[in-house]
């Protein structure tokens, strides 16, 4: 299928392909993001430790505003205009492609000057002084400064995918990624401007990545051009993009939040169950990845199946993406359960982060498939245009496991009690959410 042919068309695609098709380059991009973000460090690490501590407290925040924006507000706006493409009303879709996108530019800014004005006092409340605290003040200024080009960008990627489209995005995404590999040394060390340098080049990589977006998504190359001006439509298509969109992104915030919570918790613990820790997540981050590109390969079927009033196509795409992420999922799991120093001895040899490394992924290893069907099945409610439910599930799964966690901390279990708690968190949701998302299909089929 070209990329400019009627979305529908997937719908006619074995479930398997479909998924695949769509899948690969979102997962090709993350993999180019996760080289990238090494790349970055390494430099960052030749300014010294000030500003590897200062980016340290940048990373969280930035992490929940585009997680917020991408996998929330932009997942919403993809699920909204597919479900509305699969129902053959092209306006409609229109109209939700330029309120998404008006939407975005709103929410960058504001979230620009609220960053400006906040992020000093926030930095201090984190325990950061002079040298660190100047530092990531700065560079967060200028980082969250430009942030409307981030989620401009992220928007016009959240179109295309609503189409099918996911060749474009994924072709200049990490056009932008190489390119920022290549110019932030310039910016940083050449031209002597630092880490606010590393900032300024991000945005420009993204900044001139936004063109070739821009040709196709007005240029009328794509299915959907946004129609910025709806006067008949009102407000409606906005409503309709945060409904879902805005508990999405609590869900991935809550997701954030408790992953932060859990690290302190653990640091209770000592310095060997903190890096041990640290590693491990960060693993688990690499290969969360995965998951995340089949997970938006399924929002975007399953919208175009429910616009389209196919629930022989929902169950198939969803049973697909799972069968994906399992397989995908299980290998890496078996291998870092099998042998955890692959992993843990690229980056220490101390033989207490070992030890508590090889606790970590002997438990949590084998739940990374659990983790995976997860992701997808929360996708495939977003699809549904329901994203109330994976937020529940999240909010008590994430409350349940740092309850249990402090609880082992205090009663002196040690740090296999906590990893144990995160693995029954993570069976229990993808049970929990599993179970209902073949409640609200069964009721979708029966008209209920």
């Amino acid at each position: 299928m070209n990329d400019g042919a009627h979305p529908t068309r997937l719908l006619d695609v074995p479930p398997l392909a479909a998924v695949a098709r769509l899948a690969a380059p979102t997962t090709l991009v993350m993999a180019v993001s996760a080289t990238s973000n090494v790349v970055y460090t390494y430099f960052v690490s030749r300014l010294g430790v000030d500003a590897i501590g200062a980016v340290s407290l940048v990373f969280p925040v930035s992490l929940l505003a585009v997680t917020a924006m991408g996998g929330g507000i932009g997942a919403g706006a993809t699920s909204a205009i597919a479900r509305a493409l699969g129902a053959g009303a092209r306006g409609e879709a229109a109209a939700l492609a330029g309120q998404a996108l008006v939407l975005a530019v709103a929410l960058g800014l504001g979230f620009g000057v609220v960053a400006w004005f906040g992020v000093g006092p926030l930095f201090r409340l984190m325990g950061a002084s002079s040298a660190v605290h100047e530092g990531a003040t700065a560079f967060a200024r200028v980082l969250f400064g430009g942030v409307v080009i981030t989620f401009f960008a992220m928007m016009l990627d959240g179109v295309m995918r609503a189409e099918g489209n996911v060749r474009t995005p994924a072709t200049w995404a990490s056009a932008s990624l190489v390119a920022q590999m290549a110019v932030t040394p310039l910016f940083m060390f050449r031209f002597g401007w630092g880490l606010i340098g590393g900032a300024l080049a991000m945005l420009a990589c993204q900044a001139l990545a936004l063109g070739p977006r821009l040709a196709w998504v007005f240029g009328g190359r794509g299915v959907v051009r946004p129609v910025l001006r709806s006067g008949h439509a009102g407000l409606g298509p906005t409503r309709e993009i945060v409904r879902v969109g805005v508990p999405a992104a609590l869900s991935t915030s809550v997701n954030n939040i408790g992953l932060m919570v859990l690290t302190g918790v653990v640091a209770r613990l000592g310095a060997s169950d903190l890096a041990a820790y640290g590693l491990g997540t960060r693993l688990d981050f690499v290969l969360m990845a995965l998951a995340y590109g089949v997970g938006v390969a399924v929002l975007t079927l399953v919208g175009l199946a429910a616009g389209a009033t196919r629930e022989d196509r929902i169950r198939a795409f969803v049973g697909r993406g799972i069968a994906s992420v399992v397989l995908l999922l299980a290998v890496p799991g078996l291998v870092v359960w099998w042998r955890p120093a692959l992993w843990l001895g690229m980056f220490s040899d101390d033989p207490g982060v070992l030890a508590v490394g090889r606790a970590y992924f002997r438990t949590i290893a084998p739940t990374y498939p659990f983790v995976g069907a997860s992701m997808v099945v929360a996708f495939a409610f977003q699809g549904l245009g329901r994203a109330t439910l994976p937020l529940a599930v999240s909010i008590v799964r994430i409350a349940a496991v740092l309850v249990a966690a402090i609880v082992s901390v205090r009663l002196g279990l040690g740090e296999q009690a906590v990893f144990l708690c995160i693995a029954l968190g993570n069976v229990a949701g993808a049970v929990a959410l599993g179970a209902l998302f073949v409640m609200a299909r069964r009721a979708r089929a029966t008209g209920a």
